[in-house]
């Protein structure tokens, strides 16, 4: 496991530092207002084009690895205050990923895994347990269960979402940063629509908007520092904006290696005895 690290830039108890990583989907509630950055349909000749990259790109990020850890630094921002959090992120494509903060020393302080549909959670410090479905957590909390559907491991890795889209729709950039290639995507009964920003030049994904069947959009998640890992390109930096709160979050990625070796198992968080244990449905 890669070396785990916490910074902060302000004193927090273990219980501020739980809210803080499952407060981050919880800001999400009302970005729908926000300006919707795509304009008018590209055409048909040259939305076929578009295609063939993004299908080609597709068709890339399948050959990928499909696990990738690393150290992470994950910051909350907003107007007021920077709130930081170190340690040690696992994913495996498409939906299970795996975060364990640490204190200087390296001891875990707490631990957040997830298969996409079921969610466990660990609190060193207060020596508690909870564990139950994502839609559960999300409904308790007044978060749109959409936004926990979605494939997290190729959100997290700035893949190209796998799977068949059988309607395609291609409109510009209102600042000419390349085009938003849109589909709609059932997960778990929720529908949402992912709106993919790509460079076609460089086959690259810029950024990615979902929207909730409302058109309300749930967050608008954007990527940097893109670094080749395993011969795959893999952003160092994810950022999550068009949040309620008029803040961001962001995700930075260091020392990250790809494997064919982790299973779904590792995403499995082993309970100490003696800790009290919470379950939702």
């Amino acid at each position: 496991m890669n070396s785990m690290r916490m910074q902060t830039t302000k004193e927090y108890t273990p219980a501020a530092r739980l809210l803080l990583f499952w407060l981050l989907p919880a800001l999400v509630l009302t970005g729908g207002c926000a300006r919707k950055p795509w304009t008018a349909d590209i055409g048909e000749d040259h939305g076929q084009a578009v295609e063939q990259v993004f299908r080609s790109m597709q068709k890339r990020d399948a050959a990928c690895l499909p696990c990738l850890d690393g150290d992470a630094v994950v910051t909350l921002e907003n107007r007021l205050e920077t709130k930081a959090l170190s340690g040690y992120i696992q994913c495996l494509l498409p939906d299970s990923c795996k975060f364990i903060a640490a204190n200087p020393l390296g001891q875990p302080l707490l631990a957040v895994a997830s298969d996409g549909v079921r969610f466990e959670t660990l609190n060193t410090t207060a020596r508690t347990y909870m564990a139950g479905s994502l839609k559960s957590y999300a409904l308790r909390h007044d978060i749109p269960p959409a936004f926990f559907s979605g494939s997290w491991g190729e959100w997290l890795t700035g893949r190209i979402d796998q799977g068949r889209q059988d309607s395609l729709s291609f409109q510009s950039d209102g600042q000419s940063r390349g085009v938003w290639v849109s589909f709609s995507k059932k997960t778990g009964g929720d529908e949402t629509t992912n709106h993919l920003l790509i460079d076609t030049q460089k086959a690259l994904l810029l950024s990615r908007i979902l929207e909730d069947a409302k058109g309300r959009i749930l967050a608008e998640i954007s990527y940097d520092n893109w670094q080749d890992i395993g011969g795959c390109r893999q952003p160092g930096k994810i950022t999550m904006s068009q949040l309620a709160f008029g803040g961001q979050v962001s995700l930075k990625l260091t020392d990250i290696g790809a494997d064919a070796l982790c299973r779904e198992r590792d995403f499995v968080l082993p309970v100490p005895s003696g800790y009290a244990r919470q379950f939702l449905p």
